[in-house]
């Protein structure tokens, strides 16, 4: 067995022990942990010899965990609608907005129908570039995409073909859905369900009552939003499972967040998720800001340690109910998703990472292999863990920054890419969305009233996981030249970004706060 090992400030996320500690994980080339090891002890036997990249006083994390995003739109820049005056209700009313399908609906179907790899590179670079290594939210596709530039939580199936480990709905359930998955959580699948997402005392709150009745409430059931459950109503939770959060996107669209102490105290994990472009943060590196701004605003006293653990330790665990693989710790075992942060030597970790932007990532490797990084570590990384003949580096510029990207087609997972290829391709579809969905209609790969098609020749394809709008066809217009693809949203969390939520969406001004992290 061979492998490599990474040198440098570890934070495992381990219950007990240190926050951080001087020490190396070693990485087996079957892409998990042999062992974590303090200062420069030797590693286990089976990786005698195995390469050491020393990464100095830099920290050295479990990969970032996204328990809630809708991948297919993070292209986008923020919406609101522009005559709206007050908070919307629940997630049933604002897809009904004026503006909606063709700011939001439209965009997205040209690019899922015209360039689904280049919209998947973009959407998933647009992860790791915060330090994410799974993500929640990828959108349907015709084939099992396991592990290609991110772990695809919904997607996953670890080689054996079973796409049904992590179920989702956005849309409510019927009691008979429900009644199944209840089913196949206690067969072992999870279950990712946008549940009670809308205002205190709103009518959305009864999804939380269906699921309840139908046997939902269990260790595998992951809630997400739950913004309209009354406090009281989560201690009926008995059988622990998880809420996602994305107080971001509460905040922009109802002006109310979930009540996260309730949820705590009933013993629920609480998981962060980015959520979509539209009304949420760039990646989950950003959402922990929002939750410290939240926290502090409302006294709800959540240290920096329970905001990281929201992005590690919690889903990773959640998360091994239904993979029975670890991630989100650095153990023994565990999937080697890391995640390198610059940071001094007396950095304390939690904080470190609560308030780390993109410009601090380093390096993320996903399964052993390094995906993304500063290019001579990248390199270096690379070297080490091998195998000679991976594809050298494209260059993506991210923010004032070069970085190195590890880049291949995903339609075969080999083929050398450029972000350069993939930026033009979204350019062309953006410029024309018109004449590239009629092209792409007519070649029989567009996503149609009947599903996913599974036919080979059709090449990749990819669906729309969110309501469409309104519309005639398929939230579509009858004359597609009324589709516009705005501009291609940056990769970080810039100052046109920040300038975009002053003054819109319904947070009262809190989100105005997050430029104190990136000024």
């Amino acid at each position: 067995m061979s492998g490599w090992a990474i040198h440098g400030r570890i934070v495992t996320m381990a219950d007990d022990g240190p926050a951080a500690f001087s020490g190396r994980v070693w990485v087996r080339d079957d892409g998990t942990i042999a062992a974590v090891t303090h200062g420069t002890a030797k590693g286990p036997a089976e990786l005698k010899g195995a390469p050491v990249v020393d990464v100095g006083h830099s920290l050295v994390l479990p990969g970032l965990v996204d328990l809630h995003n809708h991948l297919a739109y993070d292209t986008l820049p923020l919406w609101a609608e522009p005559t709206r005056a007050t908070p919307w209700a629940h997630h049933d009313a604002w897809p009904r907005a004026a503006s909606y399908a063709a700011s939001t609906t439209w965009p997205a179907y040209a690019f899922i129908t015209a360039c689904p790899a280049e919209l998947l590179a973009y959407v998933e670079v647009k992860a790791l570039v915060g330090g994410t290594t799974s993500t929640q939210g990828s959108p349907p596709s015709n084939r099992p995409r396991d592990g290609w530039l991110v772990r695809n939580v919904d997607d996953e199936s670890f080689g054996t073909g079973n796409r049904n480990l992590v179920l989702a709905s956005v849309l409510t359930a019927t009691p008979a859905v429900l009644a199944d998955r209840a089913n196949k959580m206690r067969a072992g699948s999870a279950f990712v369900y946008h549940c009670g997402e809308g205002q205190q005392g709103s009518v959305v709150a009864r999804e939380y009552d269906d699921a309840e009745a139908a046997g939902c409430l269990q260790p595998r059931f992951v809630a997400v939003h739950a913004t309209s459950v009354p406090a009281g109503r989560f201690a009926d939770w008995t059988d622990a499972g998880a809420v996602a959060w994305s107080p971001f996107s509460n905040l922009w669209l109802y002006g109310q967040t979930t009540d996260v102490p309730a949820a705590r105290a009933a013993g629920l994990s609480v998981c962060l998720g980015a959520d979509w472009a539209p009304s949420g943060s760039k990646n989950v590196l950003g959402e922990l800001k929002v939750a410290r701004l939240v926290s502090d605003h409302l006294g709800w006293g959540l240290t920096d340690e329970d905001l990281a653990r929201m992005v590690t330790s919690a889903p990773g665990d959640v998360l091994f109910r239904a993979w029975g693989r670890q991630v989100g710790r650095l153990e023994p075992g565990a999937l080697a998703d890391l995640l390198v942060l610059d940071a001094t030597a007396r950095a304390t970790p939690y904080r470190a990472l609560v308030r780390a932007t993109e410009d601090d990532v380093r390096l993320v490797a996903v399964a052993g292999r390094p995906a993304y990084g500063e290019p001579a570590l990248l390199t270096t990384a690379l070297a080490a863990a091998g195998p000679a003949g991976a594809p050298a580096p494209t260059t993506v510029r991210v923010g004032a920054r070069a970085m190195g990207l590890v880049l291949t087609d995903p339609t075969d997972g080999t083929t050398p890419w450029t972000w350069d290829q993939v930026v033009a391709r979204l350019e062309a579809v953006r410029v024309d969305p018109k004449h590239e969905i009629e092209v792409a209609q007519q070649r029989g790969s567009a996503f149609g009233a009947d599903g996913l098609d599974a036919t080979p020749d059709l090449g990749l394809q990819l669906a729309l996981d969110m309501p469409t709008g309104v519309g005639p066809v398929g939230g579509l217009p009858h004359d597609l030249g009324q589709v516009v693809v705005p501009p291609l949203q940056s990769l970080v969390h810039d100052a046109d970004w920040l300038a975009s939520v002053h003054g819109r969406g319904f947070h009262g001004g809190l989100l105005d706060g997050l430029g104190t992290f990136y000024g």
